[in-house]
């Protein structure tokens, strides 16, 4: 498969819980959405994006988001999480996200999800200091 672990500069390691698997005993699929989010807020922390918001009043909210479902996990399977950028623009960035089982090395999903700025509920455009954050994040790991 063409998505490796590896080419993801930020990387999550958490376990599956009984809570997150569904009556079939497998993970409900609304909980990769939530793994998804994990990995995102580790990256918000990781470029200063908390503290971004609270000195310009600039914050960072979902557009959309998508997961392609590709093999099932289960408790107490452990997961891998990766997230990175591949798009940057004026308007938005483009994260994409990993989940792999750290058992098998089997990728059980992949998503994306489109991210925008607002100040005070209105479109900004995409910080220039966020996107030199990502950026360094980025160098860090390859």
């Amino acid at each position: 498969m063409r998505y490796r672990l590896e080419h993801y500069p930020l990387i999550i390691e958490q376990d599956v819980t009984w809570g997150d698997m569904d009556a079939h005993g497998h993970v409900n699929n609304v909980v990769y959405f939530r793994y998804m989010e994990n990995a995102r807020v580790e990256f918000y922390r990781r470029i200063g994006k908390y503290e971004f918001e609270e000195r310009t009043g600039n914050t960072l909210v979902v557009k959309s988001t998508s997961c392609r479902y590709i093999a099932s996990l289960s408790c107490p399977d452990r997961i891998s999480i990766g997230a990175r950028v591949t798009d940057m623009n004026d308007e938005q960035i483009l994260m994409q996200y990993i989940i792999v089982n750290a058992g098998t090395n089997q990728v059980a999903a992949i998503g994306e999800a489109a991210i925008v700025a607002l100040k005070y509920g209105d479109r900004v455009p995409f910080p220039a200091e966020l996107k030199a954050r990502i950026r360094e994040l980025k160098s860090e790991r390859t």
